[in-house]
């Protein structure tokens, strides 16, 4: 698994991709949503899964003495291994940003619970759909992609109308002083829990799919 795994990491990234982290700059960007510059990363691992179609990744990985369901892991590992660098990556733009956020969330705690919510949504629908058939990516993609914006804007309403719900929690989840960043732990801690299991209920479901797949 290991050396498959660097394989992974040797032929199915690329440049792009690594470029694609820099987009994570964005959320210094006044007035931006947050949830946009980690659409990106979602996009990149949609051209990680396109790069793998081109060179015939599929064909040869299906040649080698391994268990299919160990193609599902390794890619698995890669995608959610790549989420979380960027994950990590974003947090110095949490003290980097001296505006609030006109356009949604502000950056704090809740936004990390709630932005891993996101991808993990976008992690099941996007890599169970390639490995229901474990061919083109591109009709899974499109479905992960509006089902994430869906989650965002539903996630974003109770900060765009918190005036008018005037619901106090709506107000903390909203704010980036201490005291509220504390009362937003659970909100963290919730996000954290659910990509965890995401993340493996991701790749049982994608495997026993791809077992199914004849190719």
């Amino acid at each position: 698994m290991k050396n498959f795994l660097y394989k992974e990491i040797k032929l199915i990234t690329n440049p792009l991709n690594w470029i694609f982290l820099l987009f994570l700059t964005m959320l210094l960007i006044p007035t931006y949503p947050c949830y946009v510059p980690f659409f990106y990363l979602c996009l990149s691992v949609f051209f990680m899964f396109n790069n793998a179609e081109i060179n015939r990744d599929m064909e040869y990985s299906l040649i080698l003495p391994i268990r299919k369901k160990d193609i599902v892991k390794s890619r698995c590992i890669l995608v959610f291994f790549y989420q979380i660098l960027g994950l990590i990556l974003s947090i110095p733009f949490v003290f980097l940003r001296v505006t609030e956020n006109q356009a949604g969330i502000d950056l704090n705690v809740a936004f990390f619970g709630l932005i891993m919510i996101c991808l993990s949504i976008f992690n099941f629908v996007f890599i169970t759909g390639f490995y229901k058939k474990g061919e083109k990516p591109g009709l899974p993609f499109l479905a992960s992609s509006i089902l994430y914006f869906v989650v965002y804007i539903v996630f974003e309403i109770p900060i765009w109308m918190k005036s008018m719900f005037n619901v106090e929690y709506f107000i903390i989840m909203d704010n980036t002083d201490a005291t509220s960043q504390i009362k937003q732990l659970p909100i963290l801690f919730i996000g954290i829990m659910f990509y965890v299991l995401t993340c493996f209920l991701t790749y049982k479901v994608s495997a026993k799919r791809f077992e199914k797949v004849d190719l």
